[in-house]
């Protein structure tokens, strides 16, 4: 009976749990629902958990992808300023570096030149013609800048990402400095130096991109032969690669025969008159030493000079034709000097440098030959000719007559300034033999060549010798 009774309560003992564990379960199960909904909106929501997590990834894979494309362009050389180094080694970069596929990289079929665009599942990133790595959100030029001769045409591309559709739509901003076809042809038709802004569009979208347009002259490098054969064509050029001291320089005269004694094809620049750097030789110069550059420039005088006692008008064109090298020698024209360039800056042409450039070329006014002599007197030095005889200012023609100068032609290089006679008077480093005191010079305002004494104050016109390597460019 006890057994029985025992085994009846052990059943309902049992019933009565598992009534209790049914309603535990089903609570939990009720709670568990409960926080699975809001799990479940915690994880696949928007902005659900699996959905940051989805965008995290995908931002860091943006930034690798990013980082190594710059990462490509660095290690191949390309700057800002758009040098090139070496486009087959930024290939290389990108393939084997980046391990970007070869079908991924676009070189809109130009191998030697950028822009090229770079693509990598949903990213799409432009590395321009200066070497920046620019993503392409929407569309993007295959150029950011263009520069065009004056009726001189190129053609724009437009690089669109995968999620763009629709006709493009060319504008110019200013259609008087270059138009544009809808086919992206960009044609200059203003001045030099004017500048305008295409831009592309796409029809019913925000989607646009634009590229600056500048009209510029034909920059080209010249060698020292092209200039000797042509001297008309190339003389009184400015140079646009030579800058220092922020002059402007023209093509003077280039030494076929190293008669200068810098090297045979030699090219020497002259910097314009500006007004400045007026000087006067009071100073200069009862103890100057005479140096070699000197006489290489001025070698009649070196040739023929009698005796060792050196006079101050000697002294005085010495100054001026002491170079500056670079090693920080205190010359008015030291701002002049460019290291790589030159091989040195003096304070102007000697006479015979002078008188040598002008008889290289023709001129519309003042078409006369000159010439430099060296006189032997107790002072020594140089005396001009006109057409092979003295004039009638002077029997030992220290001073030639009015007007014996071109000073409009060539830059106005010989004398004057700008095209016009004034008050520009340079010295030229040579010594006169009128007097004492008296060292040859250029005299703008009645277009001679002349001589000045010590204490008037005058312009220098430095003399630059290039350096055999340096490739002159000029604007045709």
């Amino acid at each position: 009976m006890y057994e029985v009774k025992y085994v009846k309560e052990k059943k309902e003992q049992v019933a009565e749990k598992r009534g209790i564990t049914l309603i535990a379960l089903v609570v939990t199960i009720i709670v568990l629902l409960i926080l699975a909904a809001t799990s479940i909106a915690m994880l696949a929501g928007e902005n659900g958990i699996i959905s940051q997590a989805q965008n995290a990834k995908s931002s860091s894979s943006k930034a690798e992808f990013e980082e190594k494309v710059n990462l490509a362009v660095t290690a191949s050389g390309i700057n800002e300023d758009g040098t090139r180094i070496d486009l087959s080694k930024l290939d290389s970069e990108l393939k084997n570096n980046a391990k970007i596929p070869s079908e991924n990289i676009a070189k809109s079929g130009h191998n030697d030149t950028l822009p090229w665009v770079i693509t990598e599942k949903d990213y799409m990133y432009l590395i321009t013609e200066y070497g920046r790595v620019v993503e392409i959100k929407g569309i993007a030029l295959d150029k950011s800048q263009l520069k065009l001769l004056k009726n001189e045409s190129k053609t724009l591309r437009v690089i669109k990402s995968k999620d763009v559709n629709g006709d493009v739509t060319w504008s110019s901003e200013n259609a008087a400095v270059a138009i544009v076809d809808q086919n992206g042809k960009v044609t200059a038709v203003g001045e030099v130096g004017d500048t305008t802004k295409i831009t592309a569009k796409v029809e019913g979208t925000d989607y646009s991109a634009t590229c600056d347009v500048t009209i510029v002259n034909n920059i080209v490098e010249v060698t020292p032969e092209e200039i000797a054969t042509n001297p008309n064509k190339y003389y009184g050029k400015v140079v646009k690669n030579y800058t220092a001291g922020g002059a402007i320089y023209r093509i003077f005269y280039v030494d076929k025969e190293n008669k200068y004694g810098d090297g045979k094809y030699t090219v020497y620049l002259k910097a314009d008159y500006k007004g400045v750097n007026n000087i006067n030789l009071n100073t200069v110069y009862n103890n100057y030493t005479i140096k070699s550059k000197v006489k290489e420039m001025n070698p009649n005088w070196a040739e023929n000079r009698r005796t060792a006692t050196w006079n101050i008008n000697e002294k005085a064109a010495a100054w001026l034709c002491d170079p500056e090298t670079g090693n920080n020698i205190e010359r008015p024209w030291s701002e002049y000097y460019e290291s790589g360039k030159a091989n040195y800056v003096i304070g102007g042409p000697s006479a015979e440098m002078y008188v040598d450039s002008y008889n290289s070329v023709s001129h519309t006014i003042g078409n006369n030959i000159l010439r430099a002599k060296y006189r032997e007197t107790d002072v020594p030095g140089y005396v001009y000719t006109v057409n092979e005889s003295q004039g009638t200012i002077s029997k030992e023609y220290y001073i030639t007559e009015s007007g014996i100068l071109d000073y409009q032609d060539y830059g106005s290089m010989y004398c004057g300034m700008n095209g016009q006679m004034g008050s520009y008077y340079w010295w030229i480093a040579s010594p006169s033999s009128y007097t004492t005191y008296i060292v040859c010079a250029t005299g703008g305002n009645a277009a001679t060549l002349s001589c000045s004494h010590y204490s008037t104050a005058h312009g220098v016109c430095p003399l630059v010798s290039l350096k055999s390597d340096f490739k002159v460019q000029i604007e045709l």
